[in-house]
Formats: structure tokens, sequence, C-alpha cells
């Protein structure tokens, strides 16, 4: 039979333990683990950071410089008073002047410059994208770099822990007999270094923590080391294939767009270096009183003539030519670097692959096999301490080495994306 009282009273001291719980989650600030994958932590960057702002407003304001850069200059109103008799006022004029004038250039100079203004608004979208790819960059090169950090905060961790079972064990076979002194103390200062290497590599998380902040765009905020990073650091061969993106690199990197817009640019300023021999025209209208009869009107038209060309108009053309020169140079240089960057990346991604590969299929194998065998003929007394502890450090160095060439592989890989464009971290062929 169903007790409703016993029910209720196991219902009550739920909600008591939960409340509790509760409570005590506020008071002591206690919060469940915040998870951040390598996908957000790119959208938190993208949104949160500066300079992004800022290259999205130059946007903004180049469009404005377009619509006033193309505008005519303002008319011009104006009215006269005339033929007023001394020591009488202006309203005693025998003749009053209202007109409305406008001046503007040769028509082909407000497409030239529209045309000049379209590309300045082109350059600012390519610096967003520029901007866009080196905060991509630096966040996946942070979020990896933390993942890297705790990876040898673990292997610290791991050593420590080795360190002190082998010290006590030390302690103990001095006082049965077995060791020597010489062992103990051996043992001692490696368990020493093993805590201060393990408070350093805590030390760096903290600081790759920091970078991951920054690069997220929180600034002075503090950020939350408790934090779980969901992607992994593991071993992953792009297969970047260096001639296809090399064919491609000149369409798809914003620093060569940006110097082919610079060089258009300077091809526009130079025809309208050209243009300003063409004349400048004038309009009025004029309404005119006479005698107190507003009947009259008049039109007028001028035309700017390049009396002095040989000077103001012939240094323009010069100016424009040099700089056009100028320009086209910064073009192939431009060219030039972004292509030496491509393949020193590629093949600094190489040999960071190279050496990947080399400790994760020769070297770590062979360094654990060392480690076994030395754990086993240390512990049957046929190996002295510091062979087995020349074992040992030989397989911690090969694995924080192992974490670092890995690391570095995948910032090359950053670097790579950074100049193609290609996201080359979303393939799925995961080796281990």
């Amino acid at each position: 039979m169903f007790d409703y009282d016993k029910s209720c009273s196991m219902g009550n001291k739920i909600l008591i333990l939960f409340l509790m719980t509760a409570s005590y989650t506020v008071i002591y600030g206690q919060s469940p683990t915040n998870k951040l994958s390598l996908k957000d932590a790119i959208e938190i960057g993208l949104k949160n950071n500066p300079e992004i702002k800022s290259a999205r407003e130059n946007i903004s304001a180049s469009k404005g410089r377009y619509w006033s850069g193309i505008s005519l200059p303002q008319p011009e109103l104006s009215a006269s008073f005339e033929y007023a008799p001394v020591n009488k006022s202006l309203s005693s004029y025998s003749e009053k002047t209202l007109s409305v004038s406008q001046s503007f250039e040769f028509p082909s100079n407000y497409f030239l410059k529209g045309s000049r203004l379209s590309k300045d608004e082109e350059i600012a979208g390519y610096k967003l994208c520029l901007t866009e790819r080196s905060v991509t960059s630096k966040i996946k090169t942070s979020y990896y770099k933390v993942l890297a950090k705790q990876k040898q905060v673990m292997l610290a961790e791991e050593n420590l822990k080795i360190s002190e079972d082998f010290y006590k064990k030390a302690e103990i076979r001095q006082n049965v007999g077995e060791g020597t002194k010489l062992e103990r103390l051996t043992a001692k200062v490696q368990y020493t270094e093993a805590m201060n290497n393990l408070e350093i590599a805590k030390n760096e998380l903290k600081t790759a923590f920091a970078e991951l902040n920054y690069s997220l765009g929180y600034g002075m905020q503090s950020y939350d080391t408790k934090i779980v990073l969901t992607d992994s650091l593991t071993f992953v061969d792009h297969n970047i294939n260096f001639e296809q993106i090399n064919r491609t690199l000149e369409e798809t990197n914003p620093q060569i767009k940006i110097a082919e817009l610079n060089f258009g640019i300077s091809s526009i300023d130079k025809e309208l270096a050209w243009s300003s021999l063409l004349p400048g025209f004038n309009l009025a209208y004029f309404k005119q009183t006479r005698d107190g009869d507003d009947g009259f009107y008049g039109a007028s038209f001028g035309i700017s003539v390049p009396l002095w060309f040989m000077f103001d108009h012939r240094g323009r053309i010069q100016e424009a030519s040099a700089n056009q020169s100028v320009s086209e140079s910064e073009l192939q240089l431009t060219k030039n670097e972004i292509a030496l960057s491509l393949k020193s990346a590629v093949t600094d991604n190489e040999n960071n692959l190279k050496q990947v590969k080399l400790y994760l299929n020769e070297i770590l194998p062979q360094a654990e096999e060392i480690y076994r065998s030395a754990t086993k003929s240390y512990d049957a007394g046929e190996l002295p301490y510091l062979e087995y502890l020349q074992a040992r450090q030989t397989l911690i160095n090969s694995r924080n080495n192992y974490i670092n060439a890995l690391f570095n592989h995948y910032q090359s890989v950053s670097r790579i994306e950074e100049i193609t464009g290609q996201n080359f971290y979303e393939k799925p062929d995961l080796e281990k």
C-alpha cells in the first residue's frame, strides 16, 4: 500500500537537500564547468575583437566617403542691392538681383571619382577579411597552446607522482641497507625538481589561458581557467598541396587584392590628373528688379580655362604617373612577399610534420619501451637508480618534445590558413 506520509517526507528531504546545494553554489560561487569548442572560440573572438569592430566601421566610413566624393559642390545663393542713394538705406535701391549658381567639374571626372571611391570601399572589405583571418589564426594558436600546456601539466603531475613514489622507495631501500645515500639524495633532488617543473607548467598554462582570453576579445576581464576545451590536440595530417594552393593564392589573399586595388586607384588618379586639363563649368540664374519693376531675369554660363597648365596641371600629372609606377612595384613586391611567406609556412609545416611523425612512430614507442624495461629491471634490483632515472628522463623529454612538435605543426597550419584563406582543420583524416 502506498504510504503518503513517507513519500512526502522523502520528497521534503530531497527538496531540502536541493535547496542546500543551490545555496552552497550561490554562496561559494561554484558553477557548472564551462565548455568551449574551437568553433565557439572563433565565433566569440570574431564577435568581440576590437580590431574587427574597427574594420567594420571603416567599411561604413568608406561608403560615406563615396557619396560625399561624387557630390556636386554646394550651390551658391546671393542677393545684391545696387544704386542706393548716398545717406539712404539699402531699401532705397534702384536695382536688386537674386541669383543661384552651380559649378561642377567635367562630367567624366565624377565617373572616375566614383570608380576610385568604389575601390576604396573594396579595400576596406579586404582589410576586414585580413583582420578576421589574423584574429582567427591567433584564436586557433592560443586555443591549441592551452591544450598543449594542459598536456604538459598532466605530464608534470605524472612525473611528480613517480618521483615522489621513488623517493619514498629510496628512503626505504636505504633504511633496510639495500640502497645508498647517493641514491636517496638523487631521488630527493628529482622529486624537488618535479615539483618545480609542475609549478612552471601551471604558470605557463595560466599564461596560455590569458592569451586565449585576449584573442577572444575579453581584454582585462577575468576568464575562467577551469573552462574545458572540447577539441583535442591530436595528430592530423592535413595533406596540404602547395602547388594547388599556390595557383589560387592571388585570388584568395587579401593583401594581394588590396595591392591590386591600390594600383587601380593610382591608374584612376593618373586619369584624373590628365582630366584636370578639361574645363570646369558654372551655371547661374538671375532674377532682377529695377526701379520697382521686377520683370527682369538673366542667366550666365562660365567655363574654366587651364591657362596655367604648364605649372599646376603638369605637376599633378607627373606626380600621378610616378605614384602609378610606385604602386605597380608595390603590387609585385606584395605578390613576392606573400609567395615567400606561403613557401616558408609550407616548408615549416613539412618539417613540423616530419618531427611529429618521427616522435609518433619511432621515438615515443622506443622511449616507452626503454622505460618499461628499466622499471622492471630496477624493481628487480638489476639496474642502478641512475640508469633508471636516465630512462625516465628520456621518456619525459620525448613526450614533452612531441607535444611541442604537435603544437608547432598546428601553428604552421594556422599560418597557411591565414595566408590562403582555406580551412584545413575540419578535414576528417584523423590518424591518431
